[in-house]
């Protein structure tokens, strides 16, 4: 067997487990998001507030979404010999304002002392995977969250429709903080394309890095706005309709 026949077998074995480490890093970092959030959801009982009826469903609902989400993200990632890993996009009309201001009550759970701030403009609807725009937008904002003072203000808003390149309608959310900012290396290094085979870039923080695939599935863009010292404004825009076939 010639030398070059076994360098390419040891291509094929390391982009096997690169892949392999993708996928448990991704899983590790749902299963966590989802079992915090369930957490958050579960203790409303023990604050005393069992008897608002309203409040209990809604925790309900989002304690069994966050159950069916870490089910899902276990096929996906060990999936059967014959399908991707990558599910395609289940598109419906989602209102980015609901999907906004459930990421604002999960966050709001695990950490209450945090003021964060809504803005709406616009009527804001698109096209999109529900599920995964909003796991999306979560790890958007646990993200603000995560690298912020105690206590420092953030704001979430969402706009549109407004035009964007080439004047095509878009709908936008965006996430500001009042953190210690990044300098420019950082800011090209997160929004820098990813590379061509499709791979999540773990360097650059899996949170973010999973926001950036979501929103390129969908034919949109993400967009940073930071400064050192001037806090962070990340921007997410979406077409109103999917371009993507979700592949």
């Amino acid at each position: 067997m010639s030398m070059d026949k076994h360098r390419g077998d040891d291509r094929h074995h390391g982009e096997d487990a690169y892949e392999r480490q993708q996928r448990l890093e991704v899983l590790l970092h749902e299963l966590r998001t989802s079992l915090t959030t369930i957490r958050g959801w579960a203790e409303l009982p023990l604050q005393g507030l069992s008897d608002d009826p309203e409040l209990m469903v809604r925790a309900l609902r989002r304690i069994q979404d966050e159950a069916d989400h870490m089910h899902q993200a276990v096929q996906q990632v060990f999936p059967r010999a014959d399908t991707s890993w990558v599910r395609p996009l289940d598109a419906e009309p989602v209102d980015l304002r609901d999907v906004a201001d459930e990421a604002v009550a999960d966050l709001g759970l695990l950490d209450p002392e945090r003021p964060i701030a809504r803005e709406n403009s616009g009527r804001p609807t698109l096209v999109a995977d529900n599920r995964m725009l909003r796991h999306a937008i979560r790890n958007l904002l646990g993200n603000a969250l995560r690298h912020t003072p105690a206590g420092s203000p953030v704001t979430v808003a969402v706009r549109g429709p407004v035009a964007g390149s080439g004047g095509r309608p878009r709908v936008e959310l965006s996430v500001s903080d009042q953190g210690p900012g990044m300098s420019p290396h950082d800011i090209a290094r997160l929004t820098s394309p990813r590379s061509e085979d499709g791979r999540i870039e773990l360097g650059g923080g899996l949170g973010l890095s999973i926001v950036r695939r979501v929103v390129e599935r969908h034919g949109g863009e993400v967009s940073v706005h930071s400064a050192p010292g001037r806090g962070t404004t990340v921007t997410v825009a979406f077409p109103i309709v999917s371009v993507s076939s979700g592949n």
